[in-house]
């Protein structure tokens, strides 16, 4: 649980729990959110905790019975905790939190919840630096204790409890590390961050902005640079001035640190095995698709995860393909042929895999952990690469004018199978709110044709902007989630180059992809 940047985590935490809208139009016809949802998500973006406590306490009075109950205390807390002017003001609030009967005690969350807002406090810097370590240390103890004890798993479904204590038992040992270096004591900081690489913590950005500290603390230099760089691509909070401020003490200027971010923005932030194609490979390409948005934080590790699949499988043996999705907030890559694959399979969350058109349930996670969530894709993939495919599709295409024409040959006749083209561009440049600047193999139209006719069929670029453009519009004033909504920037143009068209052949019963084949539009 990191509620650093409280507005955007809260706002996220509400939508989740008022449940993912499923489509554009389909979300439209399902009931309003509760009077208060509006007001809440209005007051969680308060920036003055004076003004934004005030506006909770009212909520809470005014809706008695309201749903975000928890939410709305939990953030009430997190109010006082920030106007609280001393340490011992902050640590008995805490207490009192922490007392507030068995249930919340047994709340291993709850115990992250409280050293996260020490750390993050805004009058850290004036505290006692040794008693905000003791108390983090002592905080780390009891989210073990609870992490340990199965009723503080209470609904969590029991194959996903392992994951979820390790989350806890990583966060607590990060929130040591940053107590530990705060105090000076580097050692017991170095201590901590080992703990949490050795039980599989990921290289996320706030274990890189603790690694970056320790390395400069220490007069690593270099090191440290790299270690912030990275943390800023991860848009980590003050990641960007500390590596900026290392790049003009190296350089003795700025000019170059933009481009350096950049680039590591675009690189993905793992180093990939080689792919070895199966000895015997019988010509069985595998589809890859992933819906996701681009104001999704937990779509940040799928994301880079399907860039990976992109450049290590040659498309011959993979191809993937990626959806955007108004989940949990509005994004201007959705359209049309995104919502129409996305009724298909019957998707109502951010991030969701299918491989071959069979889900794979994976769940999300931050840039730093999008290298195990490759390995896993990775894995399913390779897994149905040495299968006799049942037909071997083929196609081309090239462009004149708006028209891009894509010839194709679906191979041996399949029975009660549809046969999907699709159009894809290679990378939008966008920022999102989840900081994913890049995104590939962007899905731009959809079309499903009749391999008995003369096997051939056209996308007409201008007729899909335009149709794009009316989605978007018909979005904006049916959207409810937020008052008087408007697009800041539209992505519904297409680019003339850079684009690709993808055939595959999916049977209609089962869902499963029988085989793929992508071509460059020339």
């Amino acid at each position: 649980m990191n509620i650093r940047r409280s507005g955007i985590a809260a706002l996220a935490l509400l939508l989740a729990l008022a449940a993912a809208r499923p489509a554009a139009a389909a979300a439209q016809a399902r009931p309003a959110p509760p009077p208060e949802y509006k007001q809440l998500a209005a007051a969680l973006n308060t920036a003055d905790a004076a003004a934004r406590l005030e506006e909770l306490e009212r909520i809470k009075l005014a809706f008695p019975d309201s749903q975000y109950m928890e939410v709305i205390e939990t953030y009430i807390l997190i109010a006082k905790m920030e106007l609280a002017a001393t340490l011992d003001a902050v640590l008995a609030l805490q207490k009192e939190a922490l007392d507030r009967g068995p249930a919340r005690l047994r709340n291993p969350g709850l115990v992250v919840l409280m050293a996260d807002r020490l750390l993050t406090h805004p009058r850290l810097a004036a505290f006692d630096k040794a008693r905000v370590l003791e108390a983090v240390a002592a905080y780390r103890d009891l989210a073990a204790a609870a992490a340990a004890d199965p009723a503080g798993y209470e609904g969590v479904p029991a194959d996903q409890r392992d994951y979820a204590k390790a989350q806890i038992k990583n966060s607590m040992e990060l929130a040591l590390a940053r107590a530990s270096l705060n105090a000076g004591d580097a050692g017991r900081a170095e201590a901590s961050l080992d703990a949490y690489r050795r039980a599989g913590g990921p290289a996320t950005g706030d274990y890189l902005l603790l690694l970056g500290g320790l390395r400069e603390a220490a007069g690593r230099v270099r090191e440290a640079y790299e270690a912030y760089l990275s943390a800023a691509a991860d848009d980590v909070k003050d990641a960007e001035v500390r590596a900026r401020a290392l790049y003009a003490k190296a350089r003795g200027r700025t000019d170059g640190f933009e481009a350096e971010l950049a680039a590591k923005l675009k690189a993905l932030p793992f180093h990939p095995e080689p792919f070895k194609a199966p000895a015997g490979w019988k010509g069985k390409a595998v589809l890859a698709e992933l819906f996701t948005g681009s104001e999704c934080p937990p779509c940040v590790a799928a994301d880079l995860a399907f860039d990976g699949l992109g450049e290590v499988f040659p498309a011959k043996y993979a191809v993937v393909l990626v959806y955007h999705l108004p989940i949990p907030r509005p994004d201007p890559m959705m359209n049309p042929a995104s919502e129409a694959r996305q009724a298909y399979y019957g998707v109502n969350s951010t991030p969701t895999v299918f491989i071959d058109g069979v889900r794979n349930a994976t769940g999300g996670g931050s840039r730093g952990m999008a290298e195990g969530k490759f390995s896993e894709y990775r894995s399913a993939i390779e897994a149905l690469l040495p299968s006799d495919p049942a037909l071997r599709p083929a196609v081309k295409a090239s462009l004149a004018g708006d028209k891009v024409r894509a010839t194709f040959d679906p191979g041996q006749a399949a029975p009660d199978a549809a046969y999907n083209l699709v159009l894809v561009q290679d990378v939008q440049e966008h920022k999102g709110g989840n900081g994913v600047v890049f995104h590939r193999m962007v899905v731009r139209d959809l079309l499903e044709v009749d391999p008995k006719g003369d096997r051939s069929a056209a996308f007409d670029l201008a007729a899909s902007e335009k149709a794009t453009d009316a989605y978007l519009s018909a979005f904006e004033t049916s959207y409810t989630r937020v008052p008087g909504f408007k697009w800041e920037v539209r992505r519904h143009q297409l680019p003339r180059r850079g684009l690709k068209v993808v055939f595959f052949v999916q049977e209609k019963a089962s869902r499963r992809v029988l085989n793929v084949a992508v071509a460059d539009v020339e």
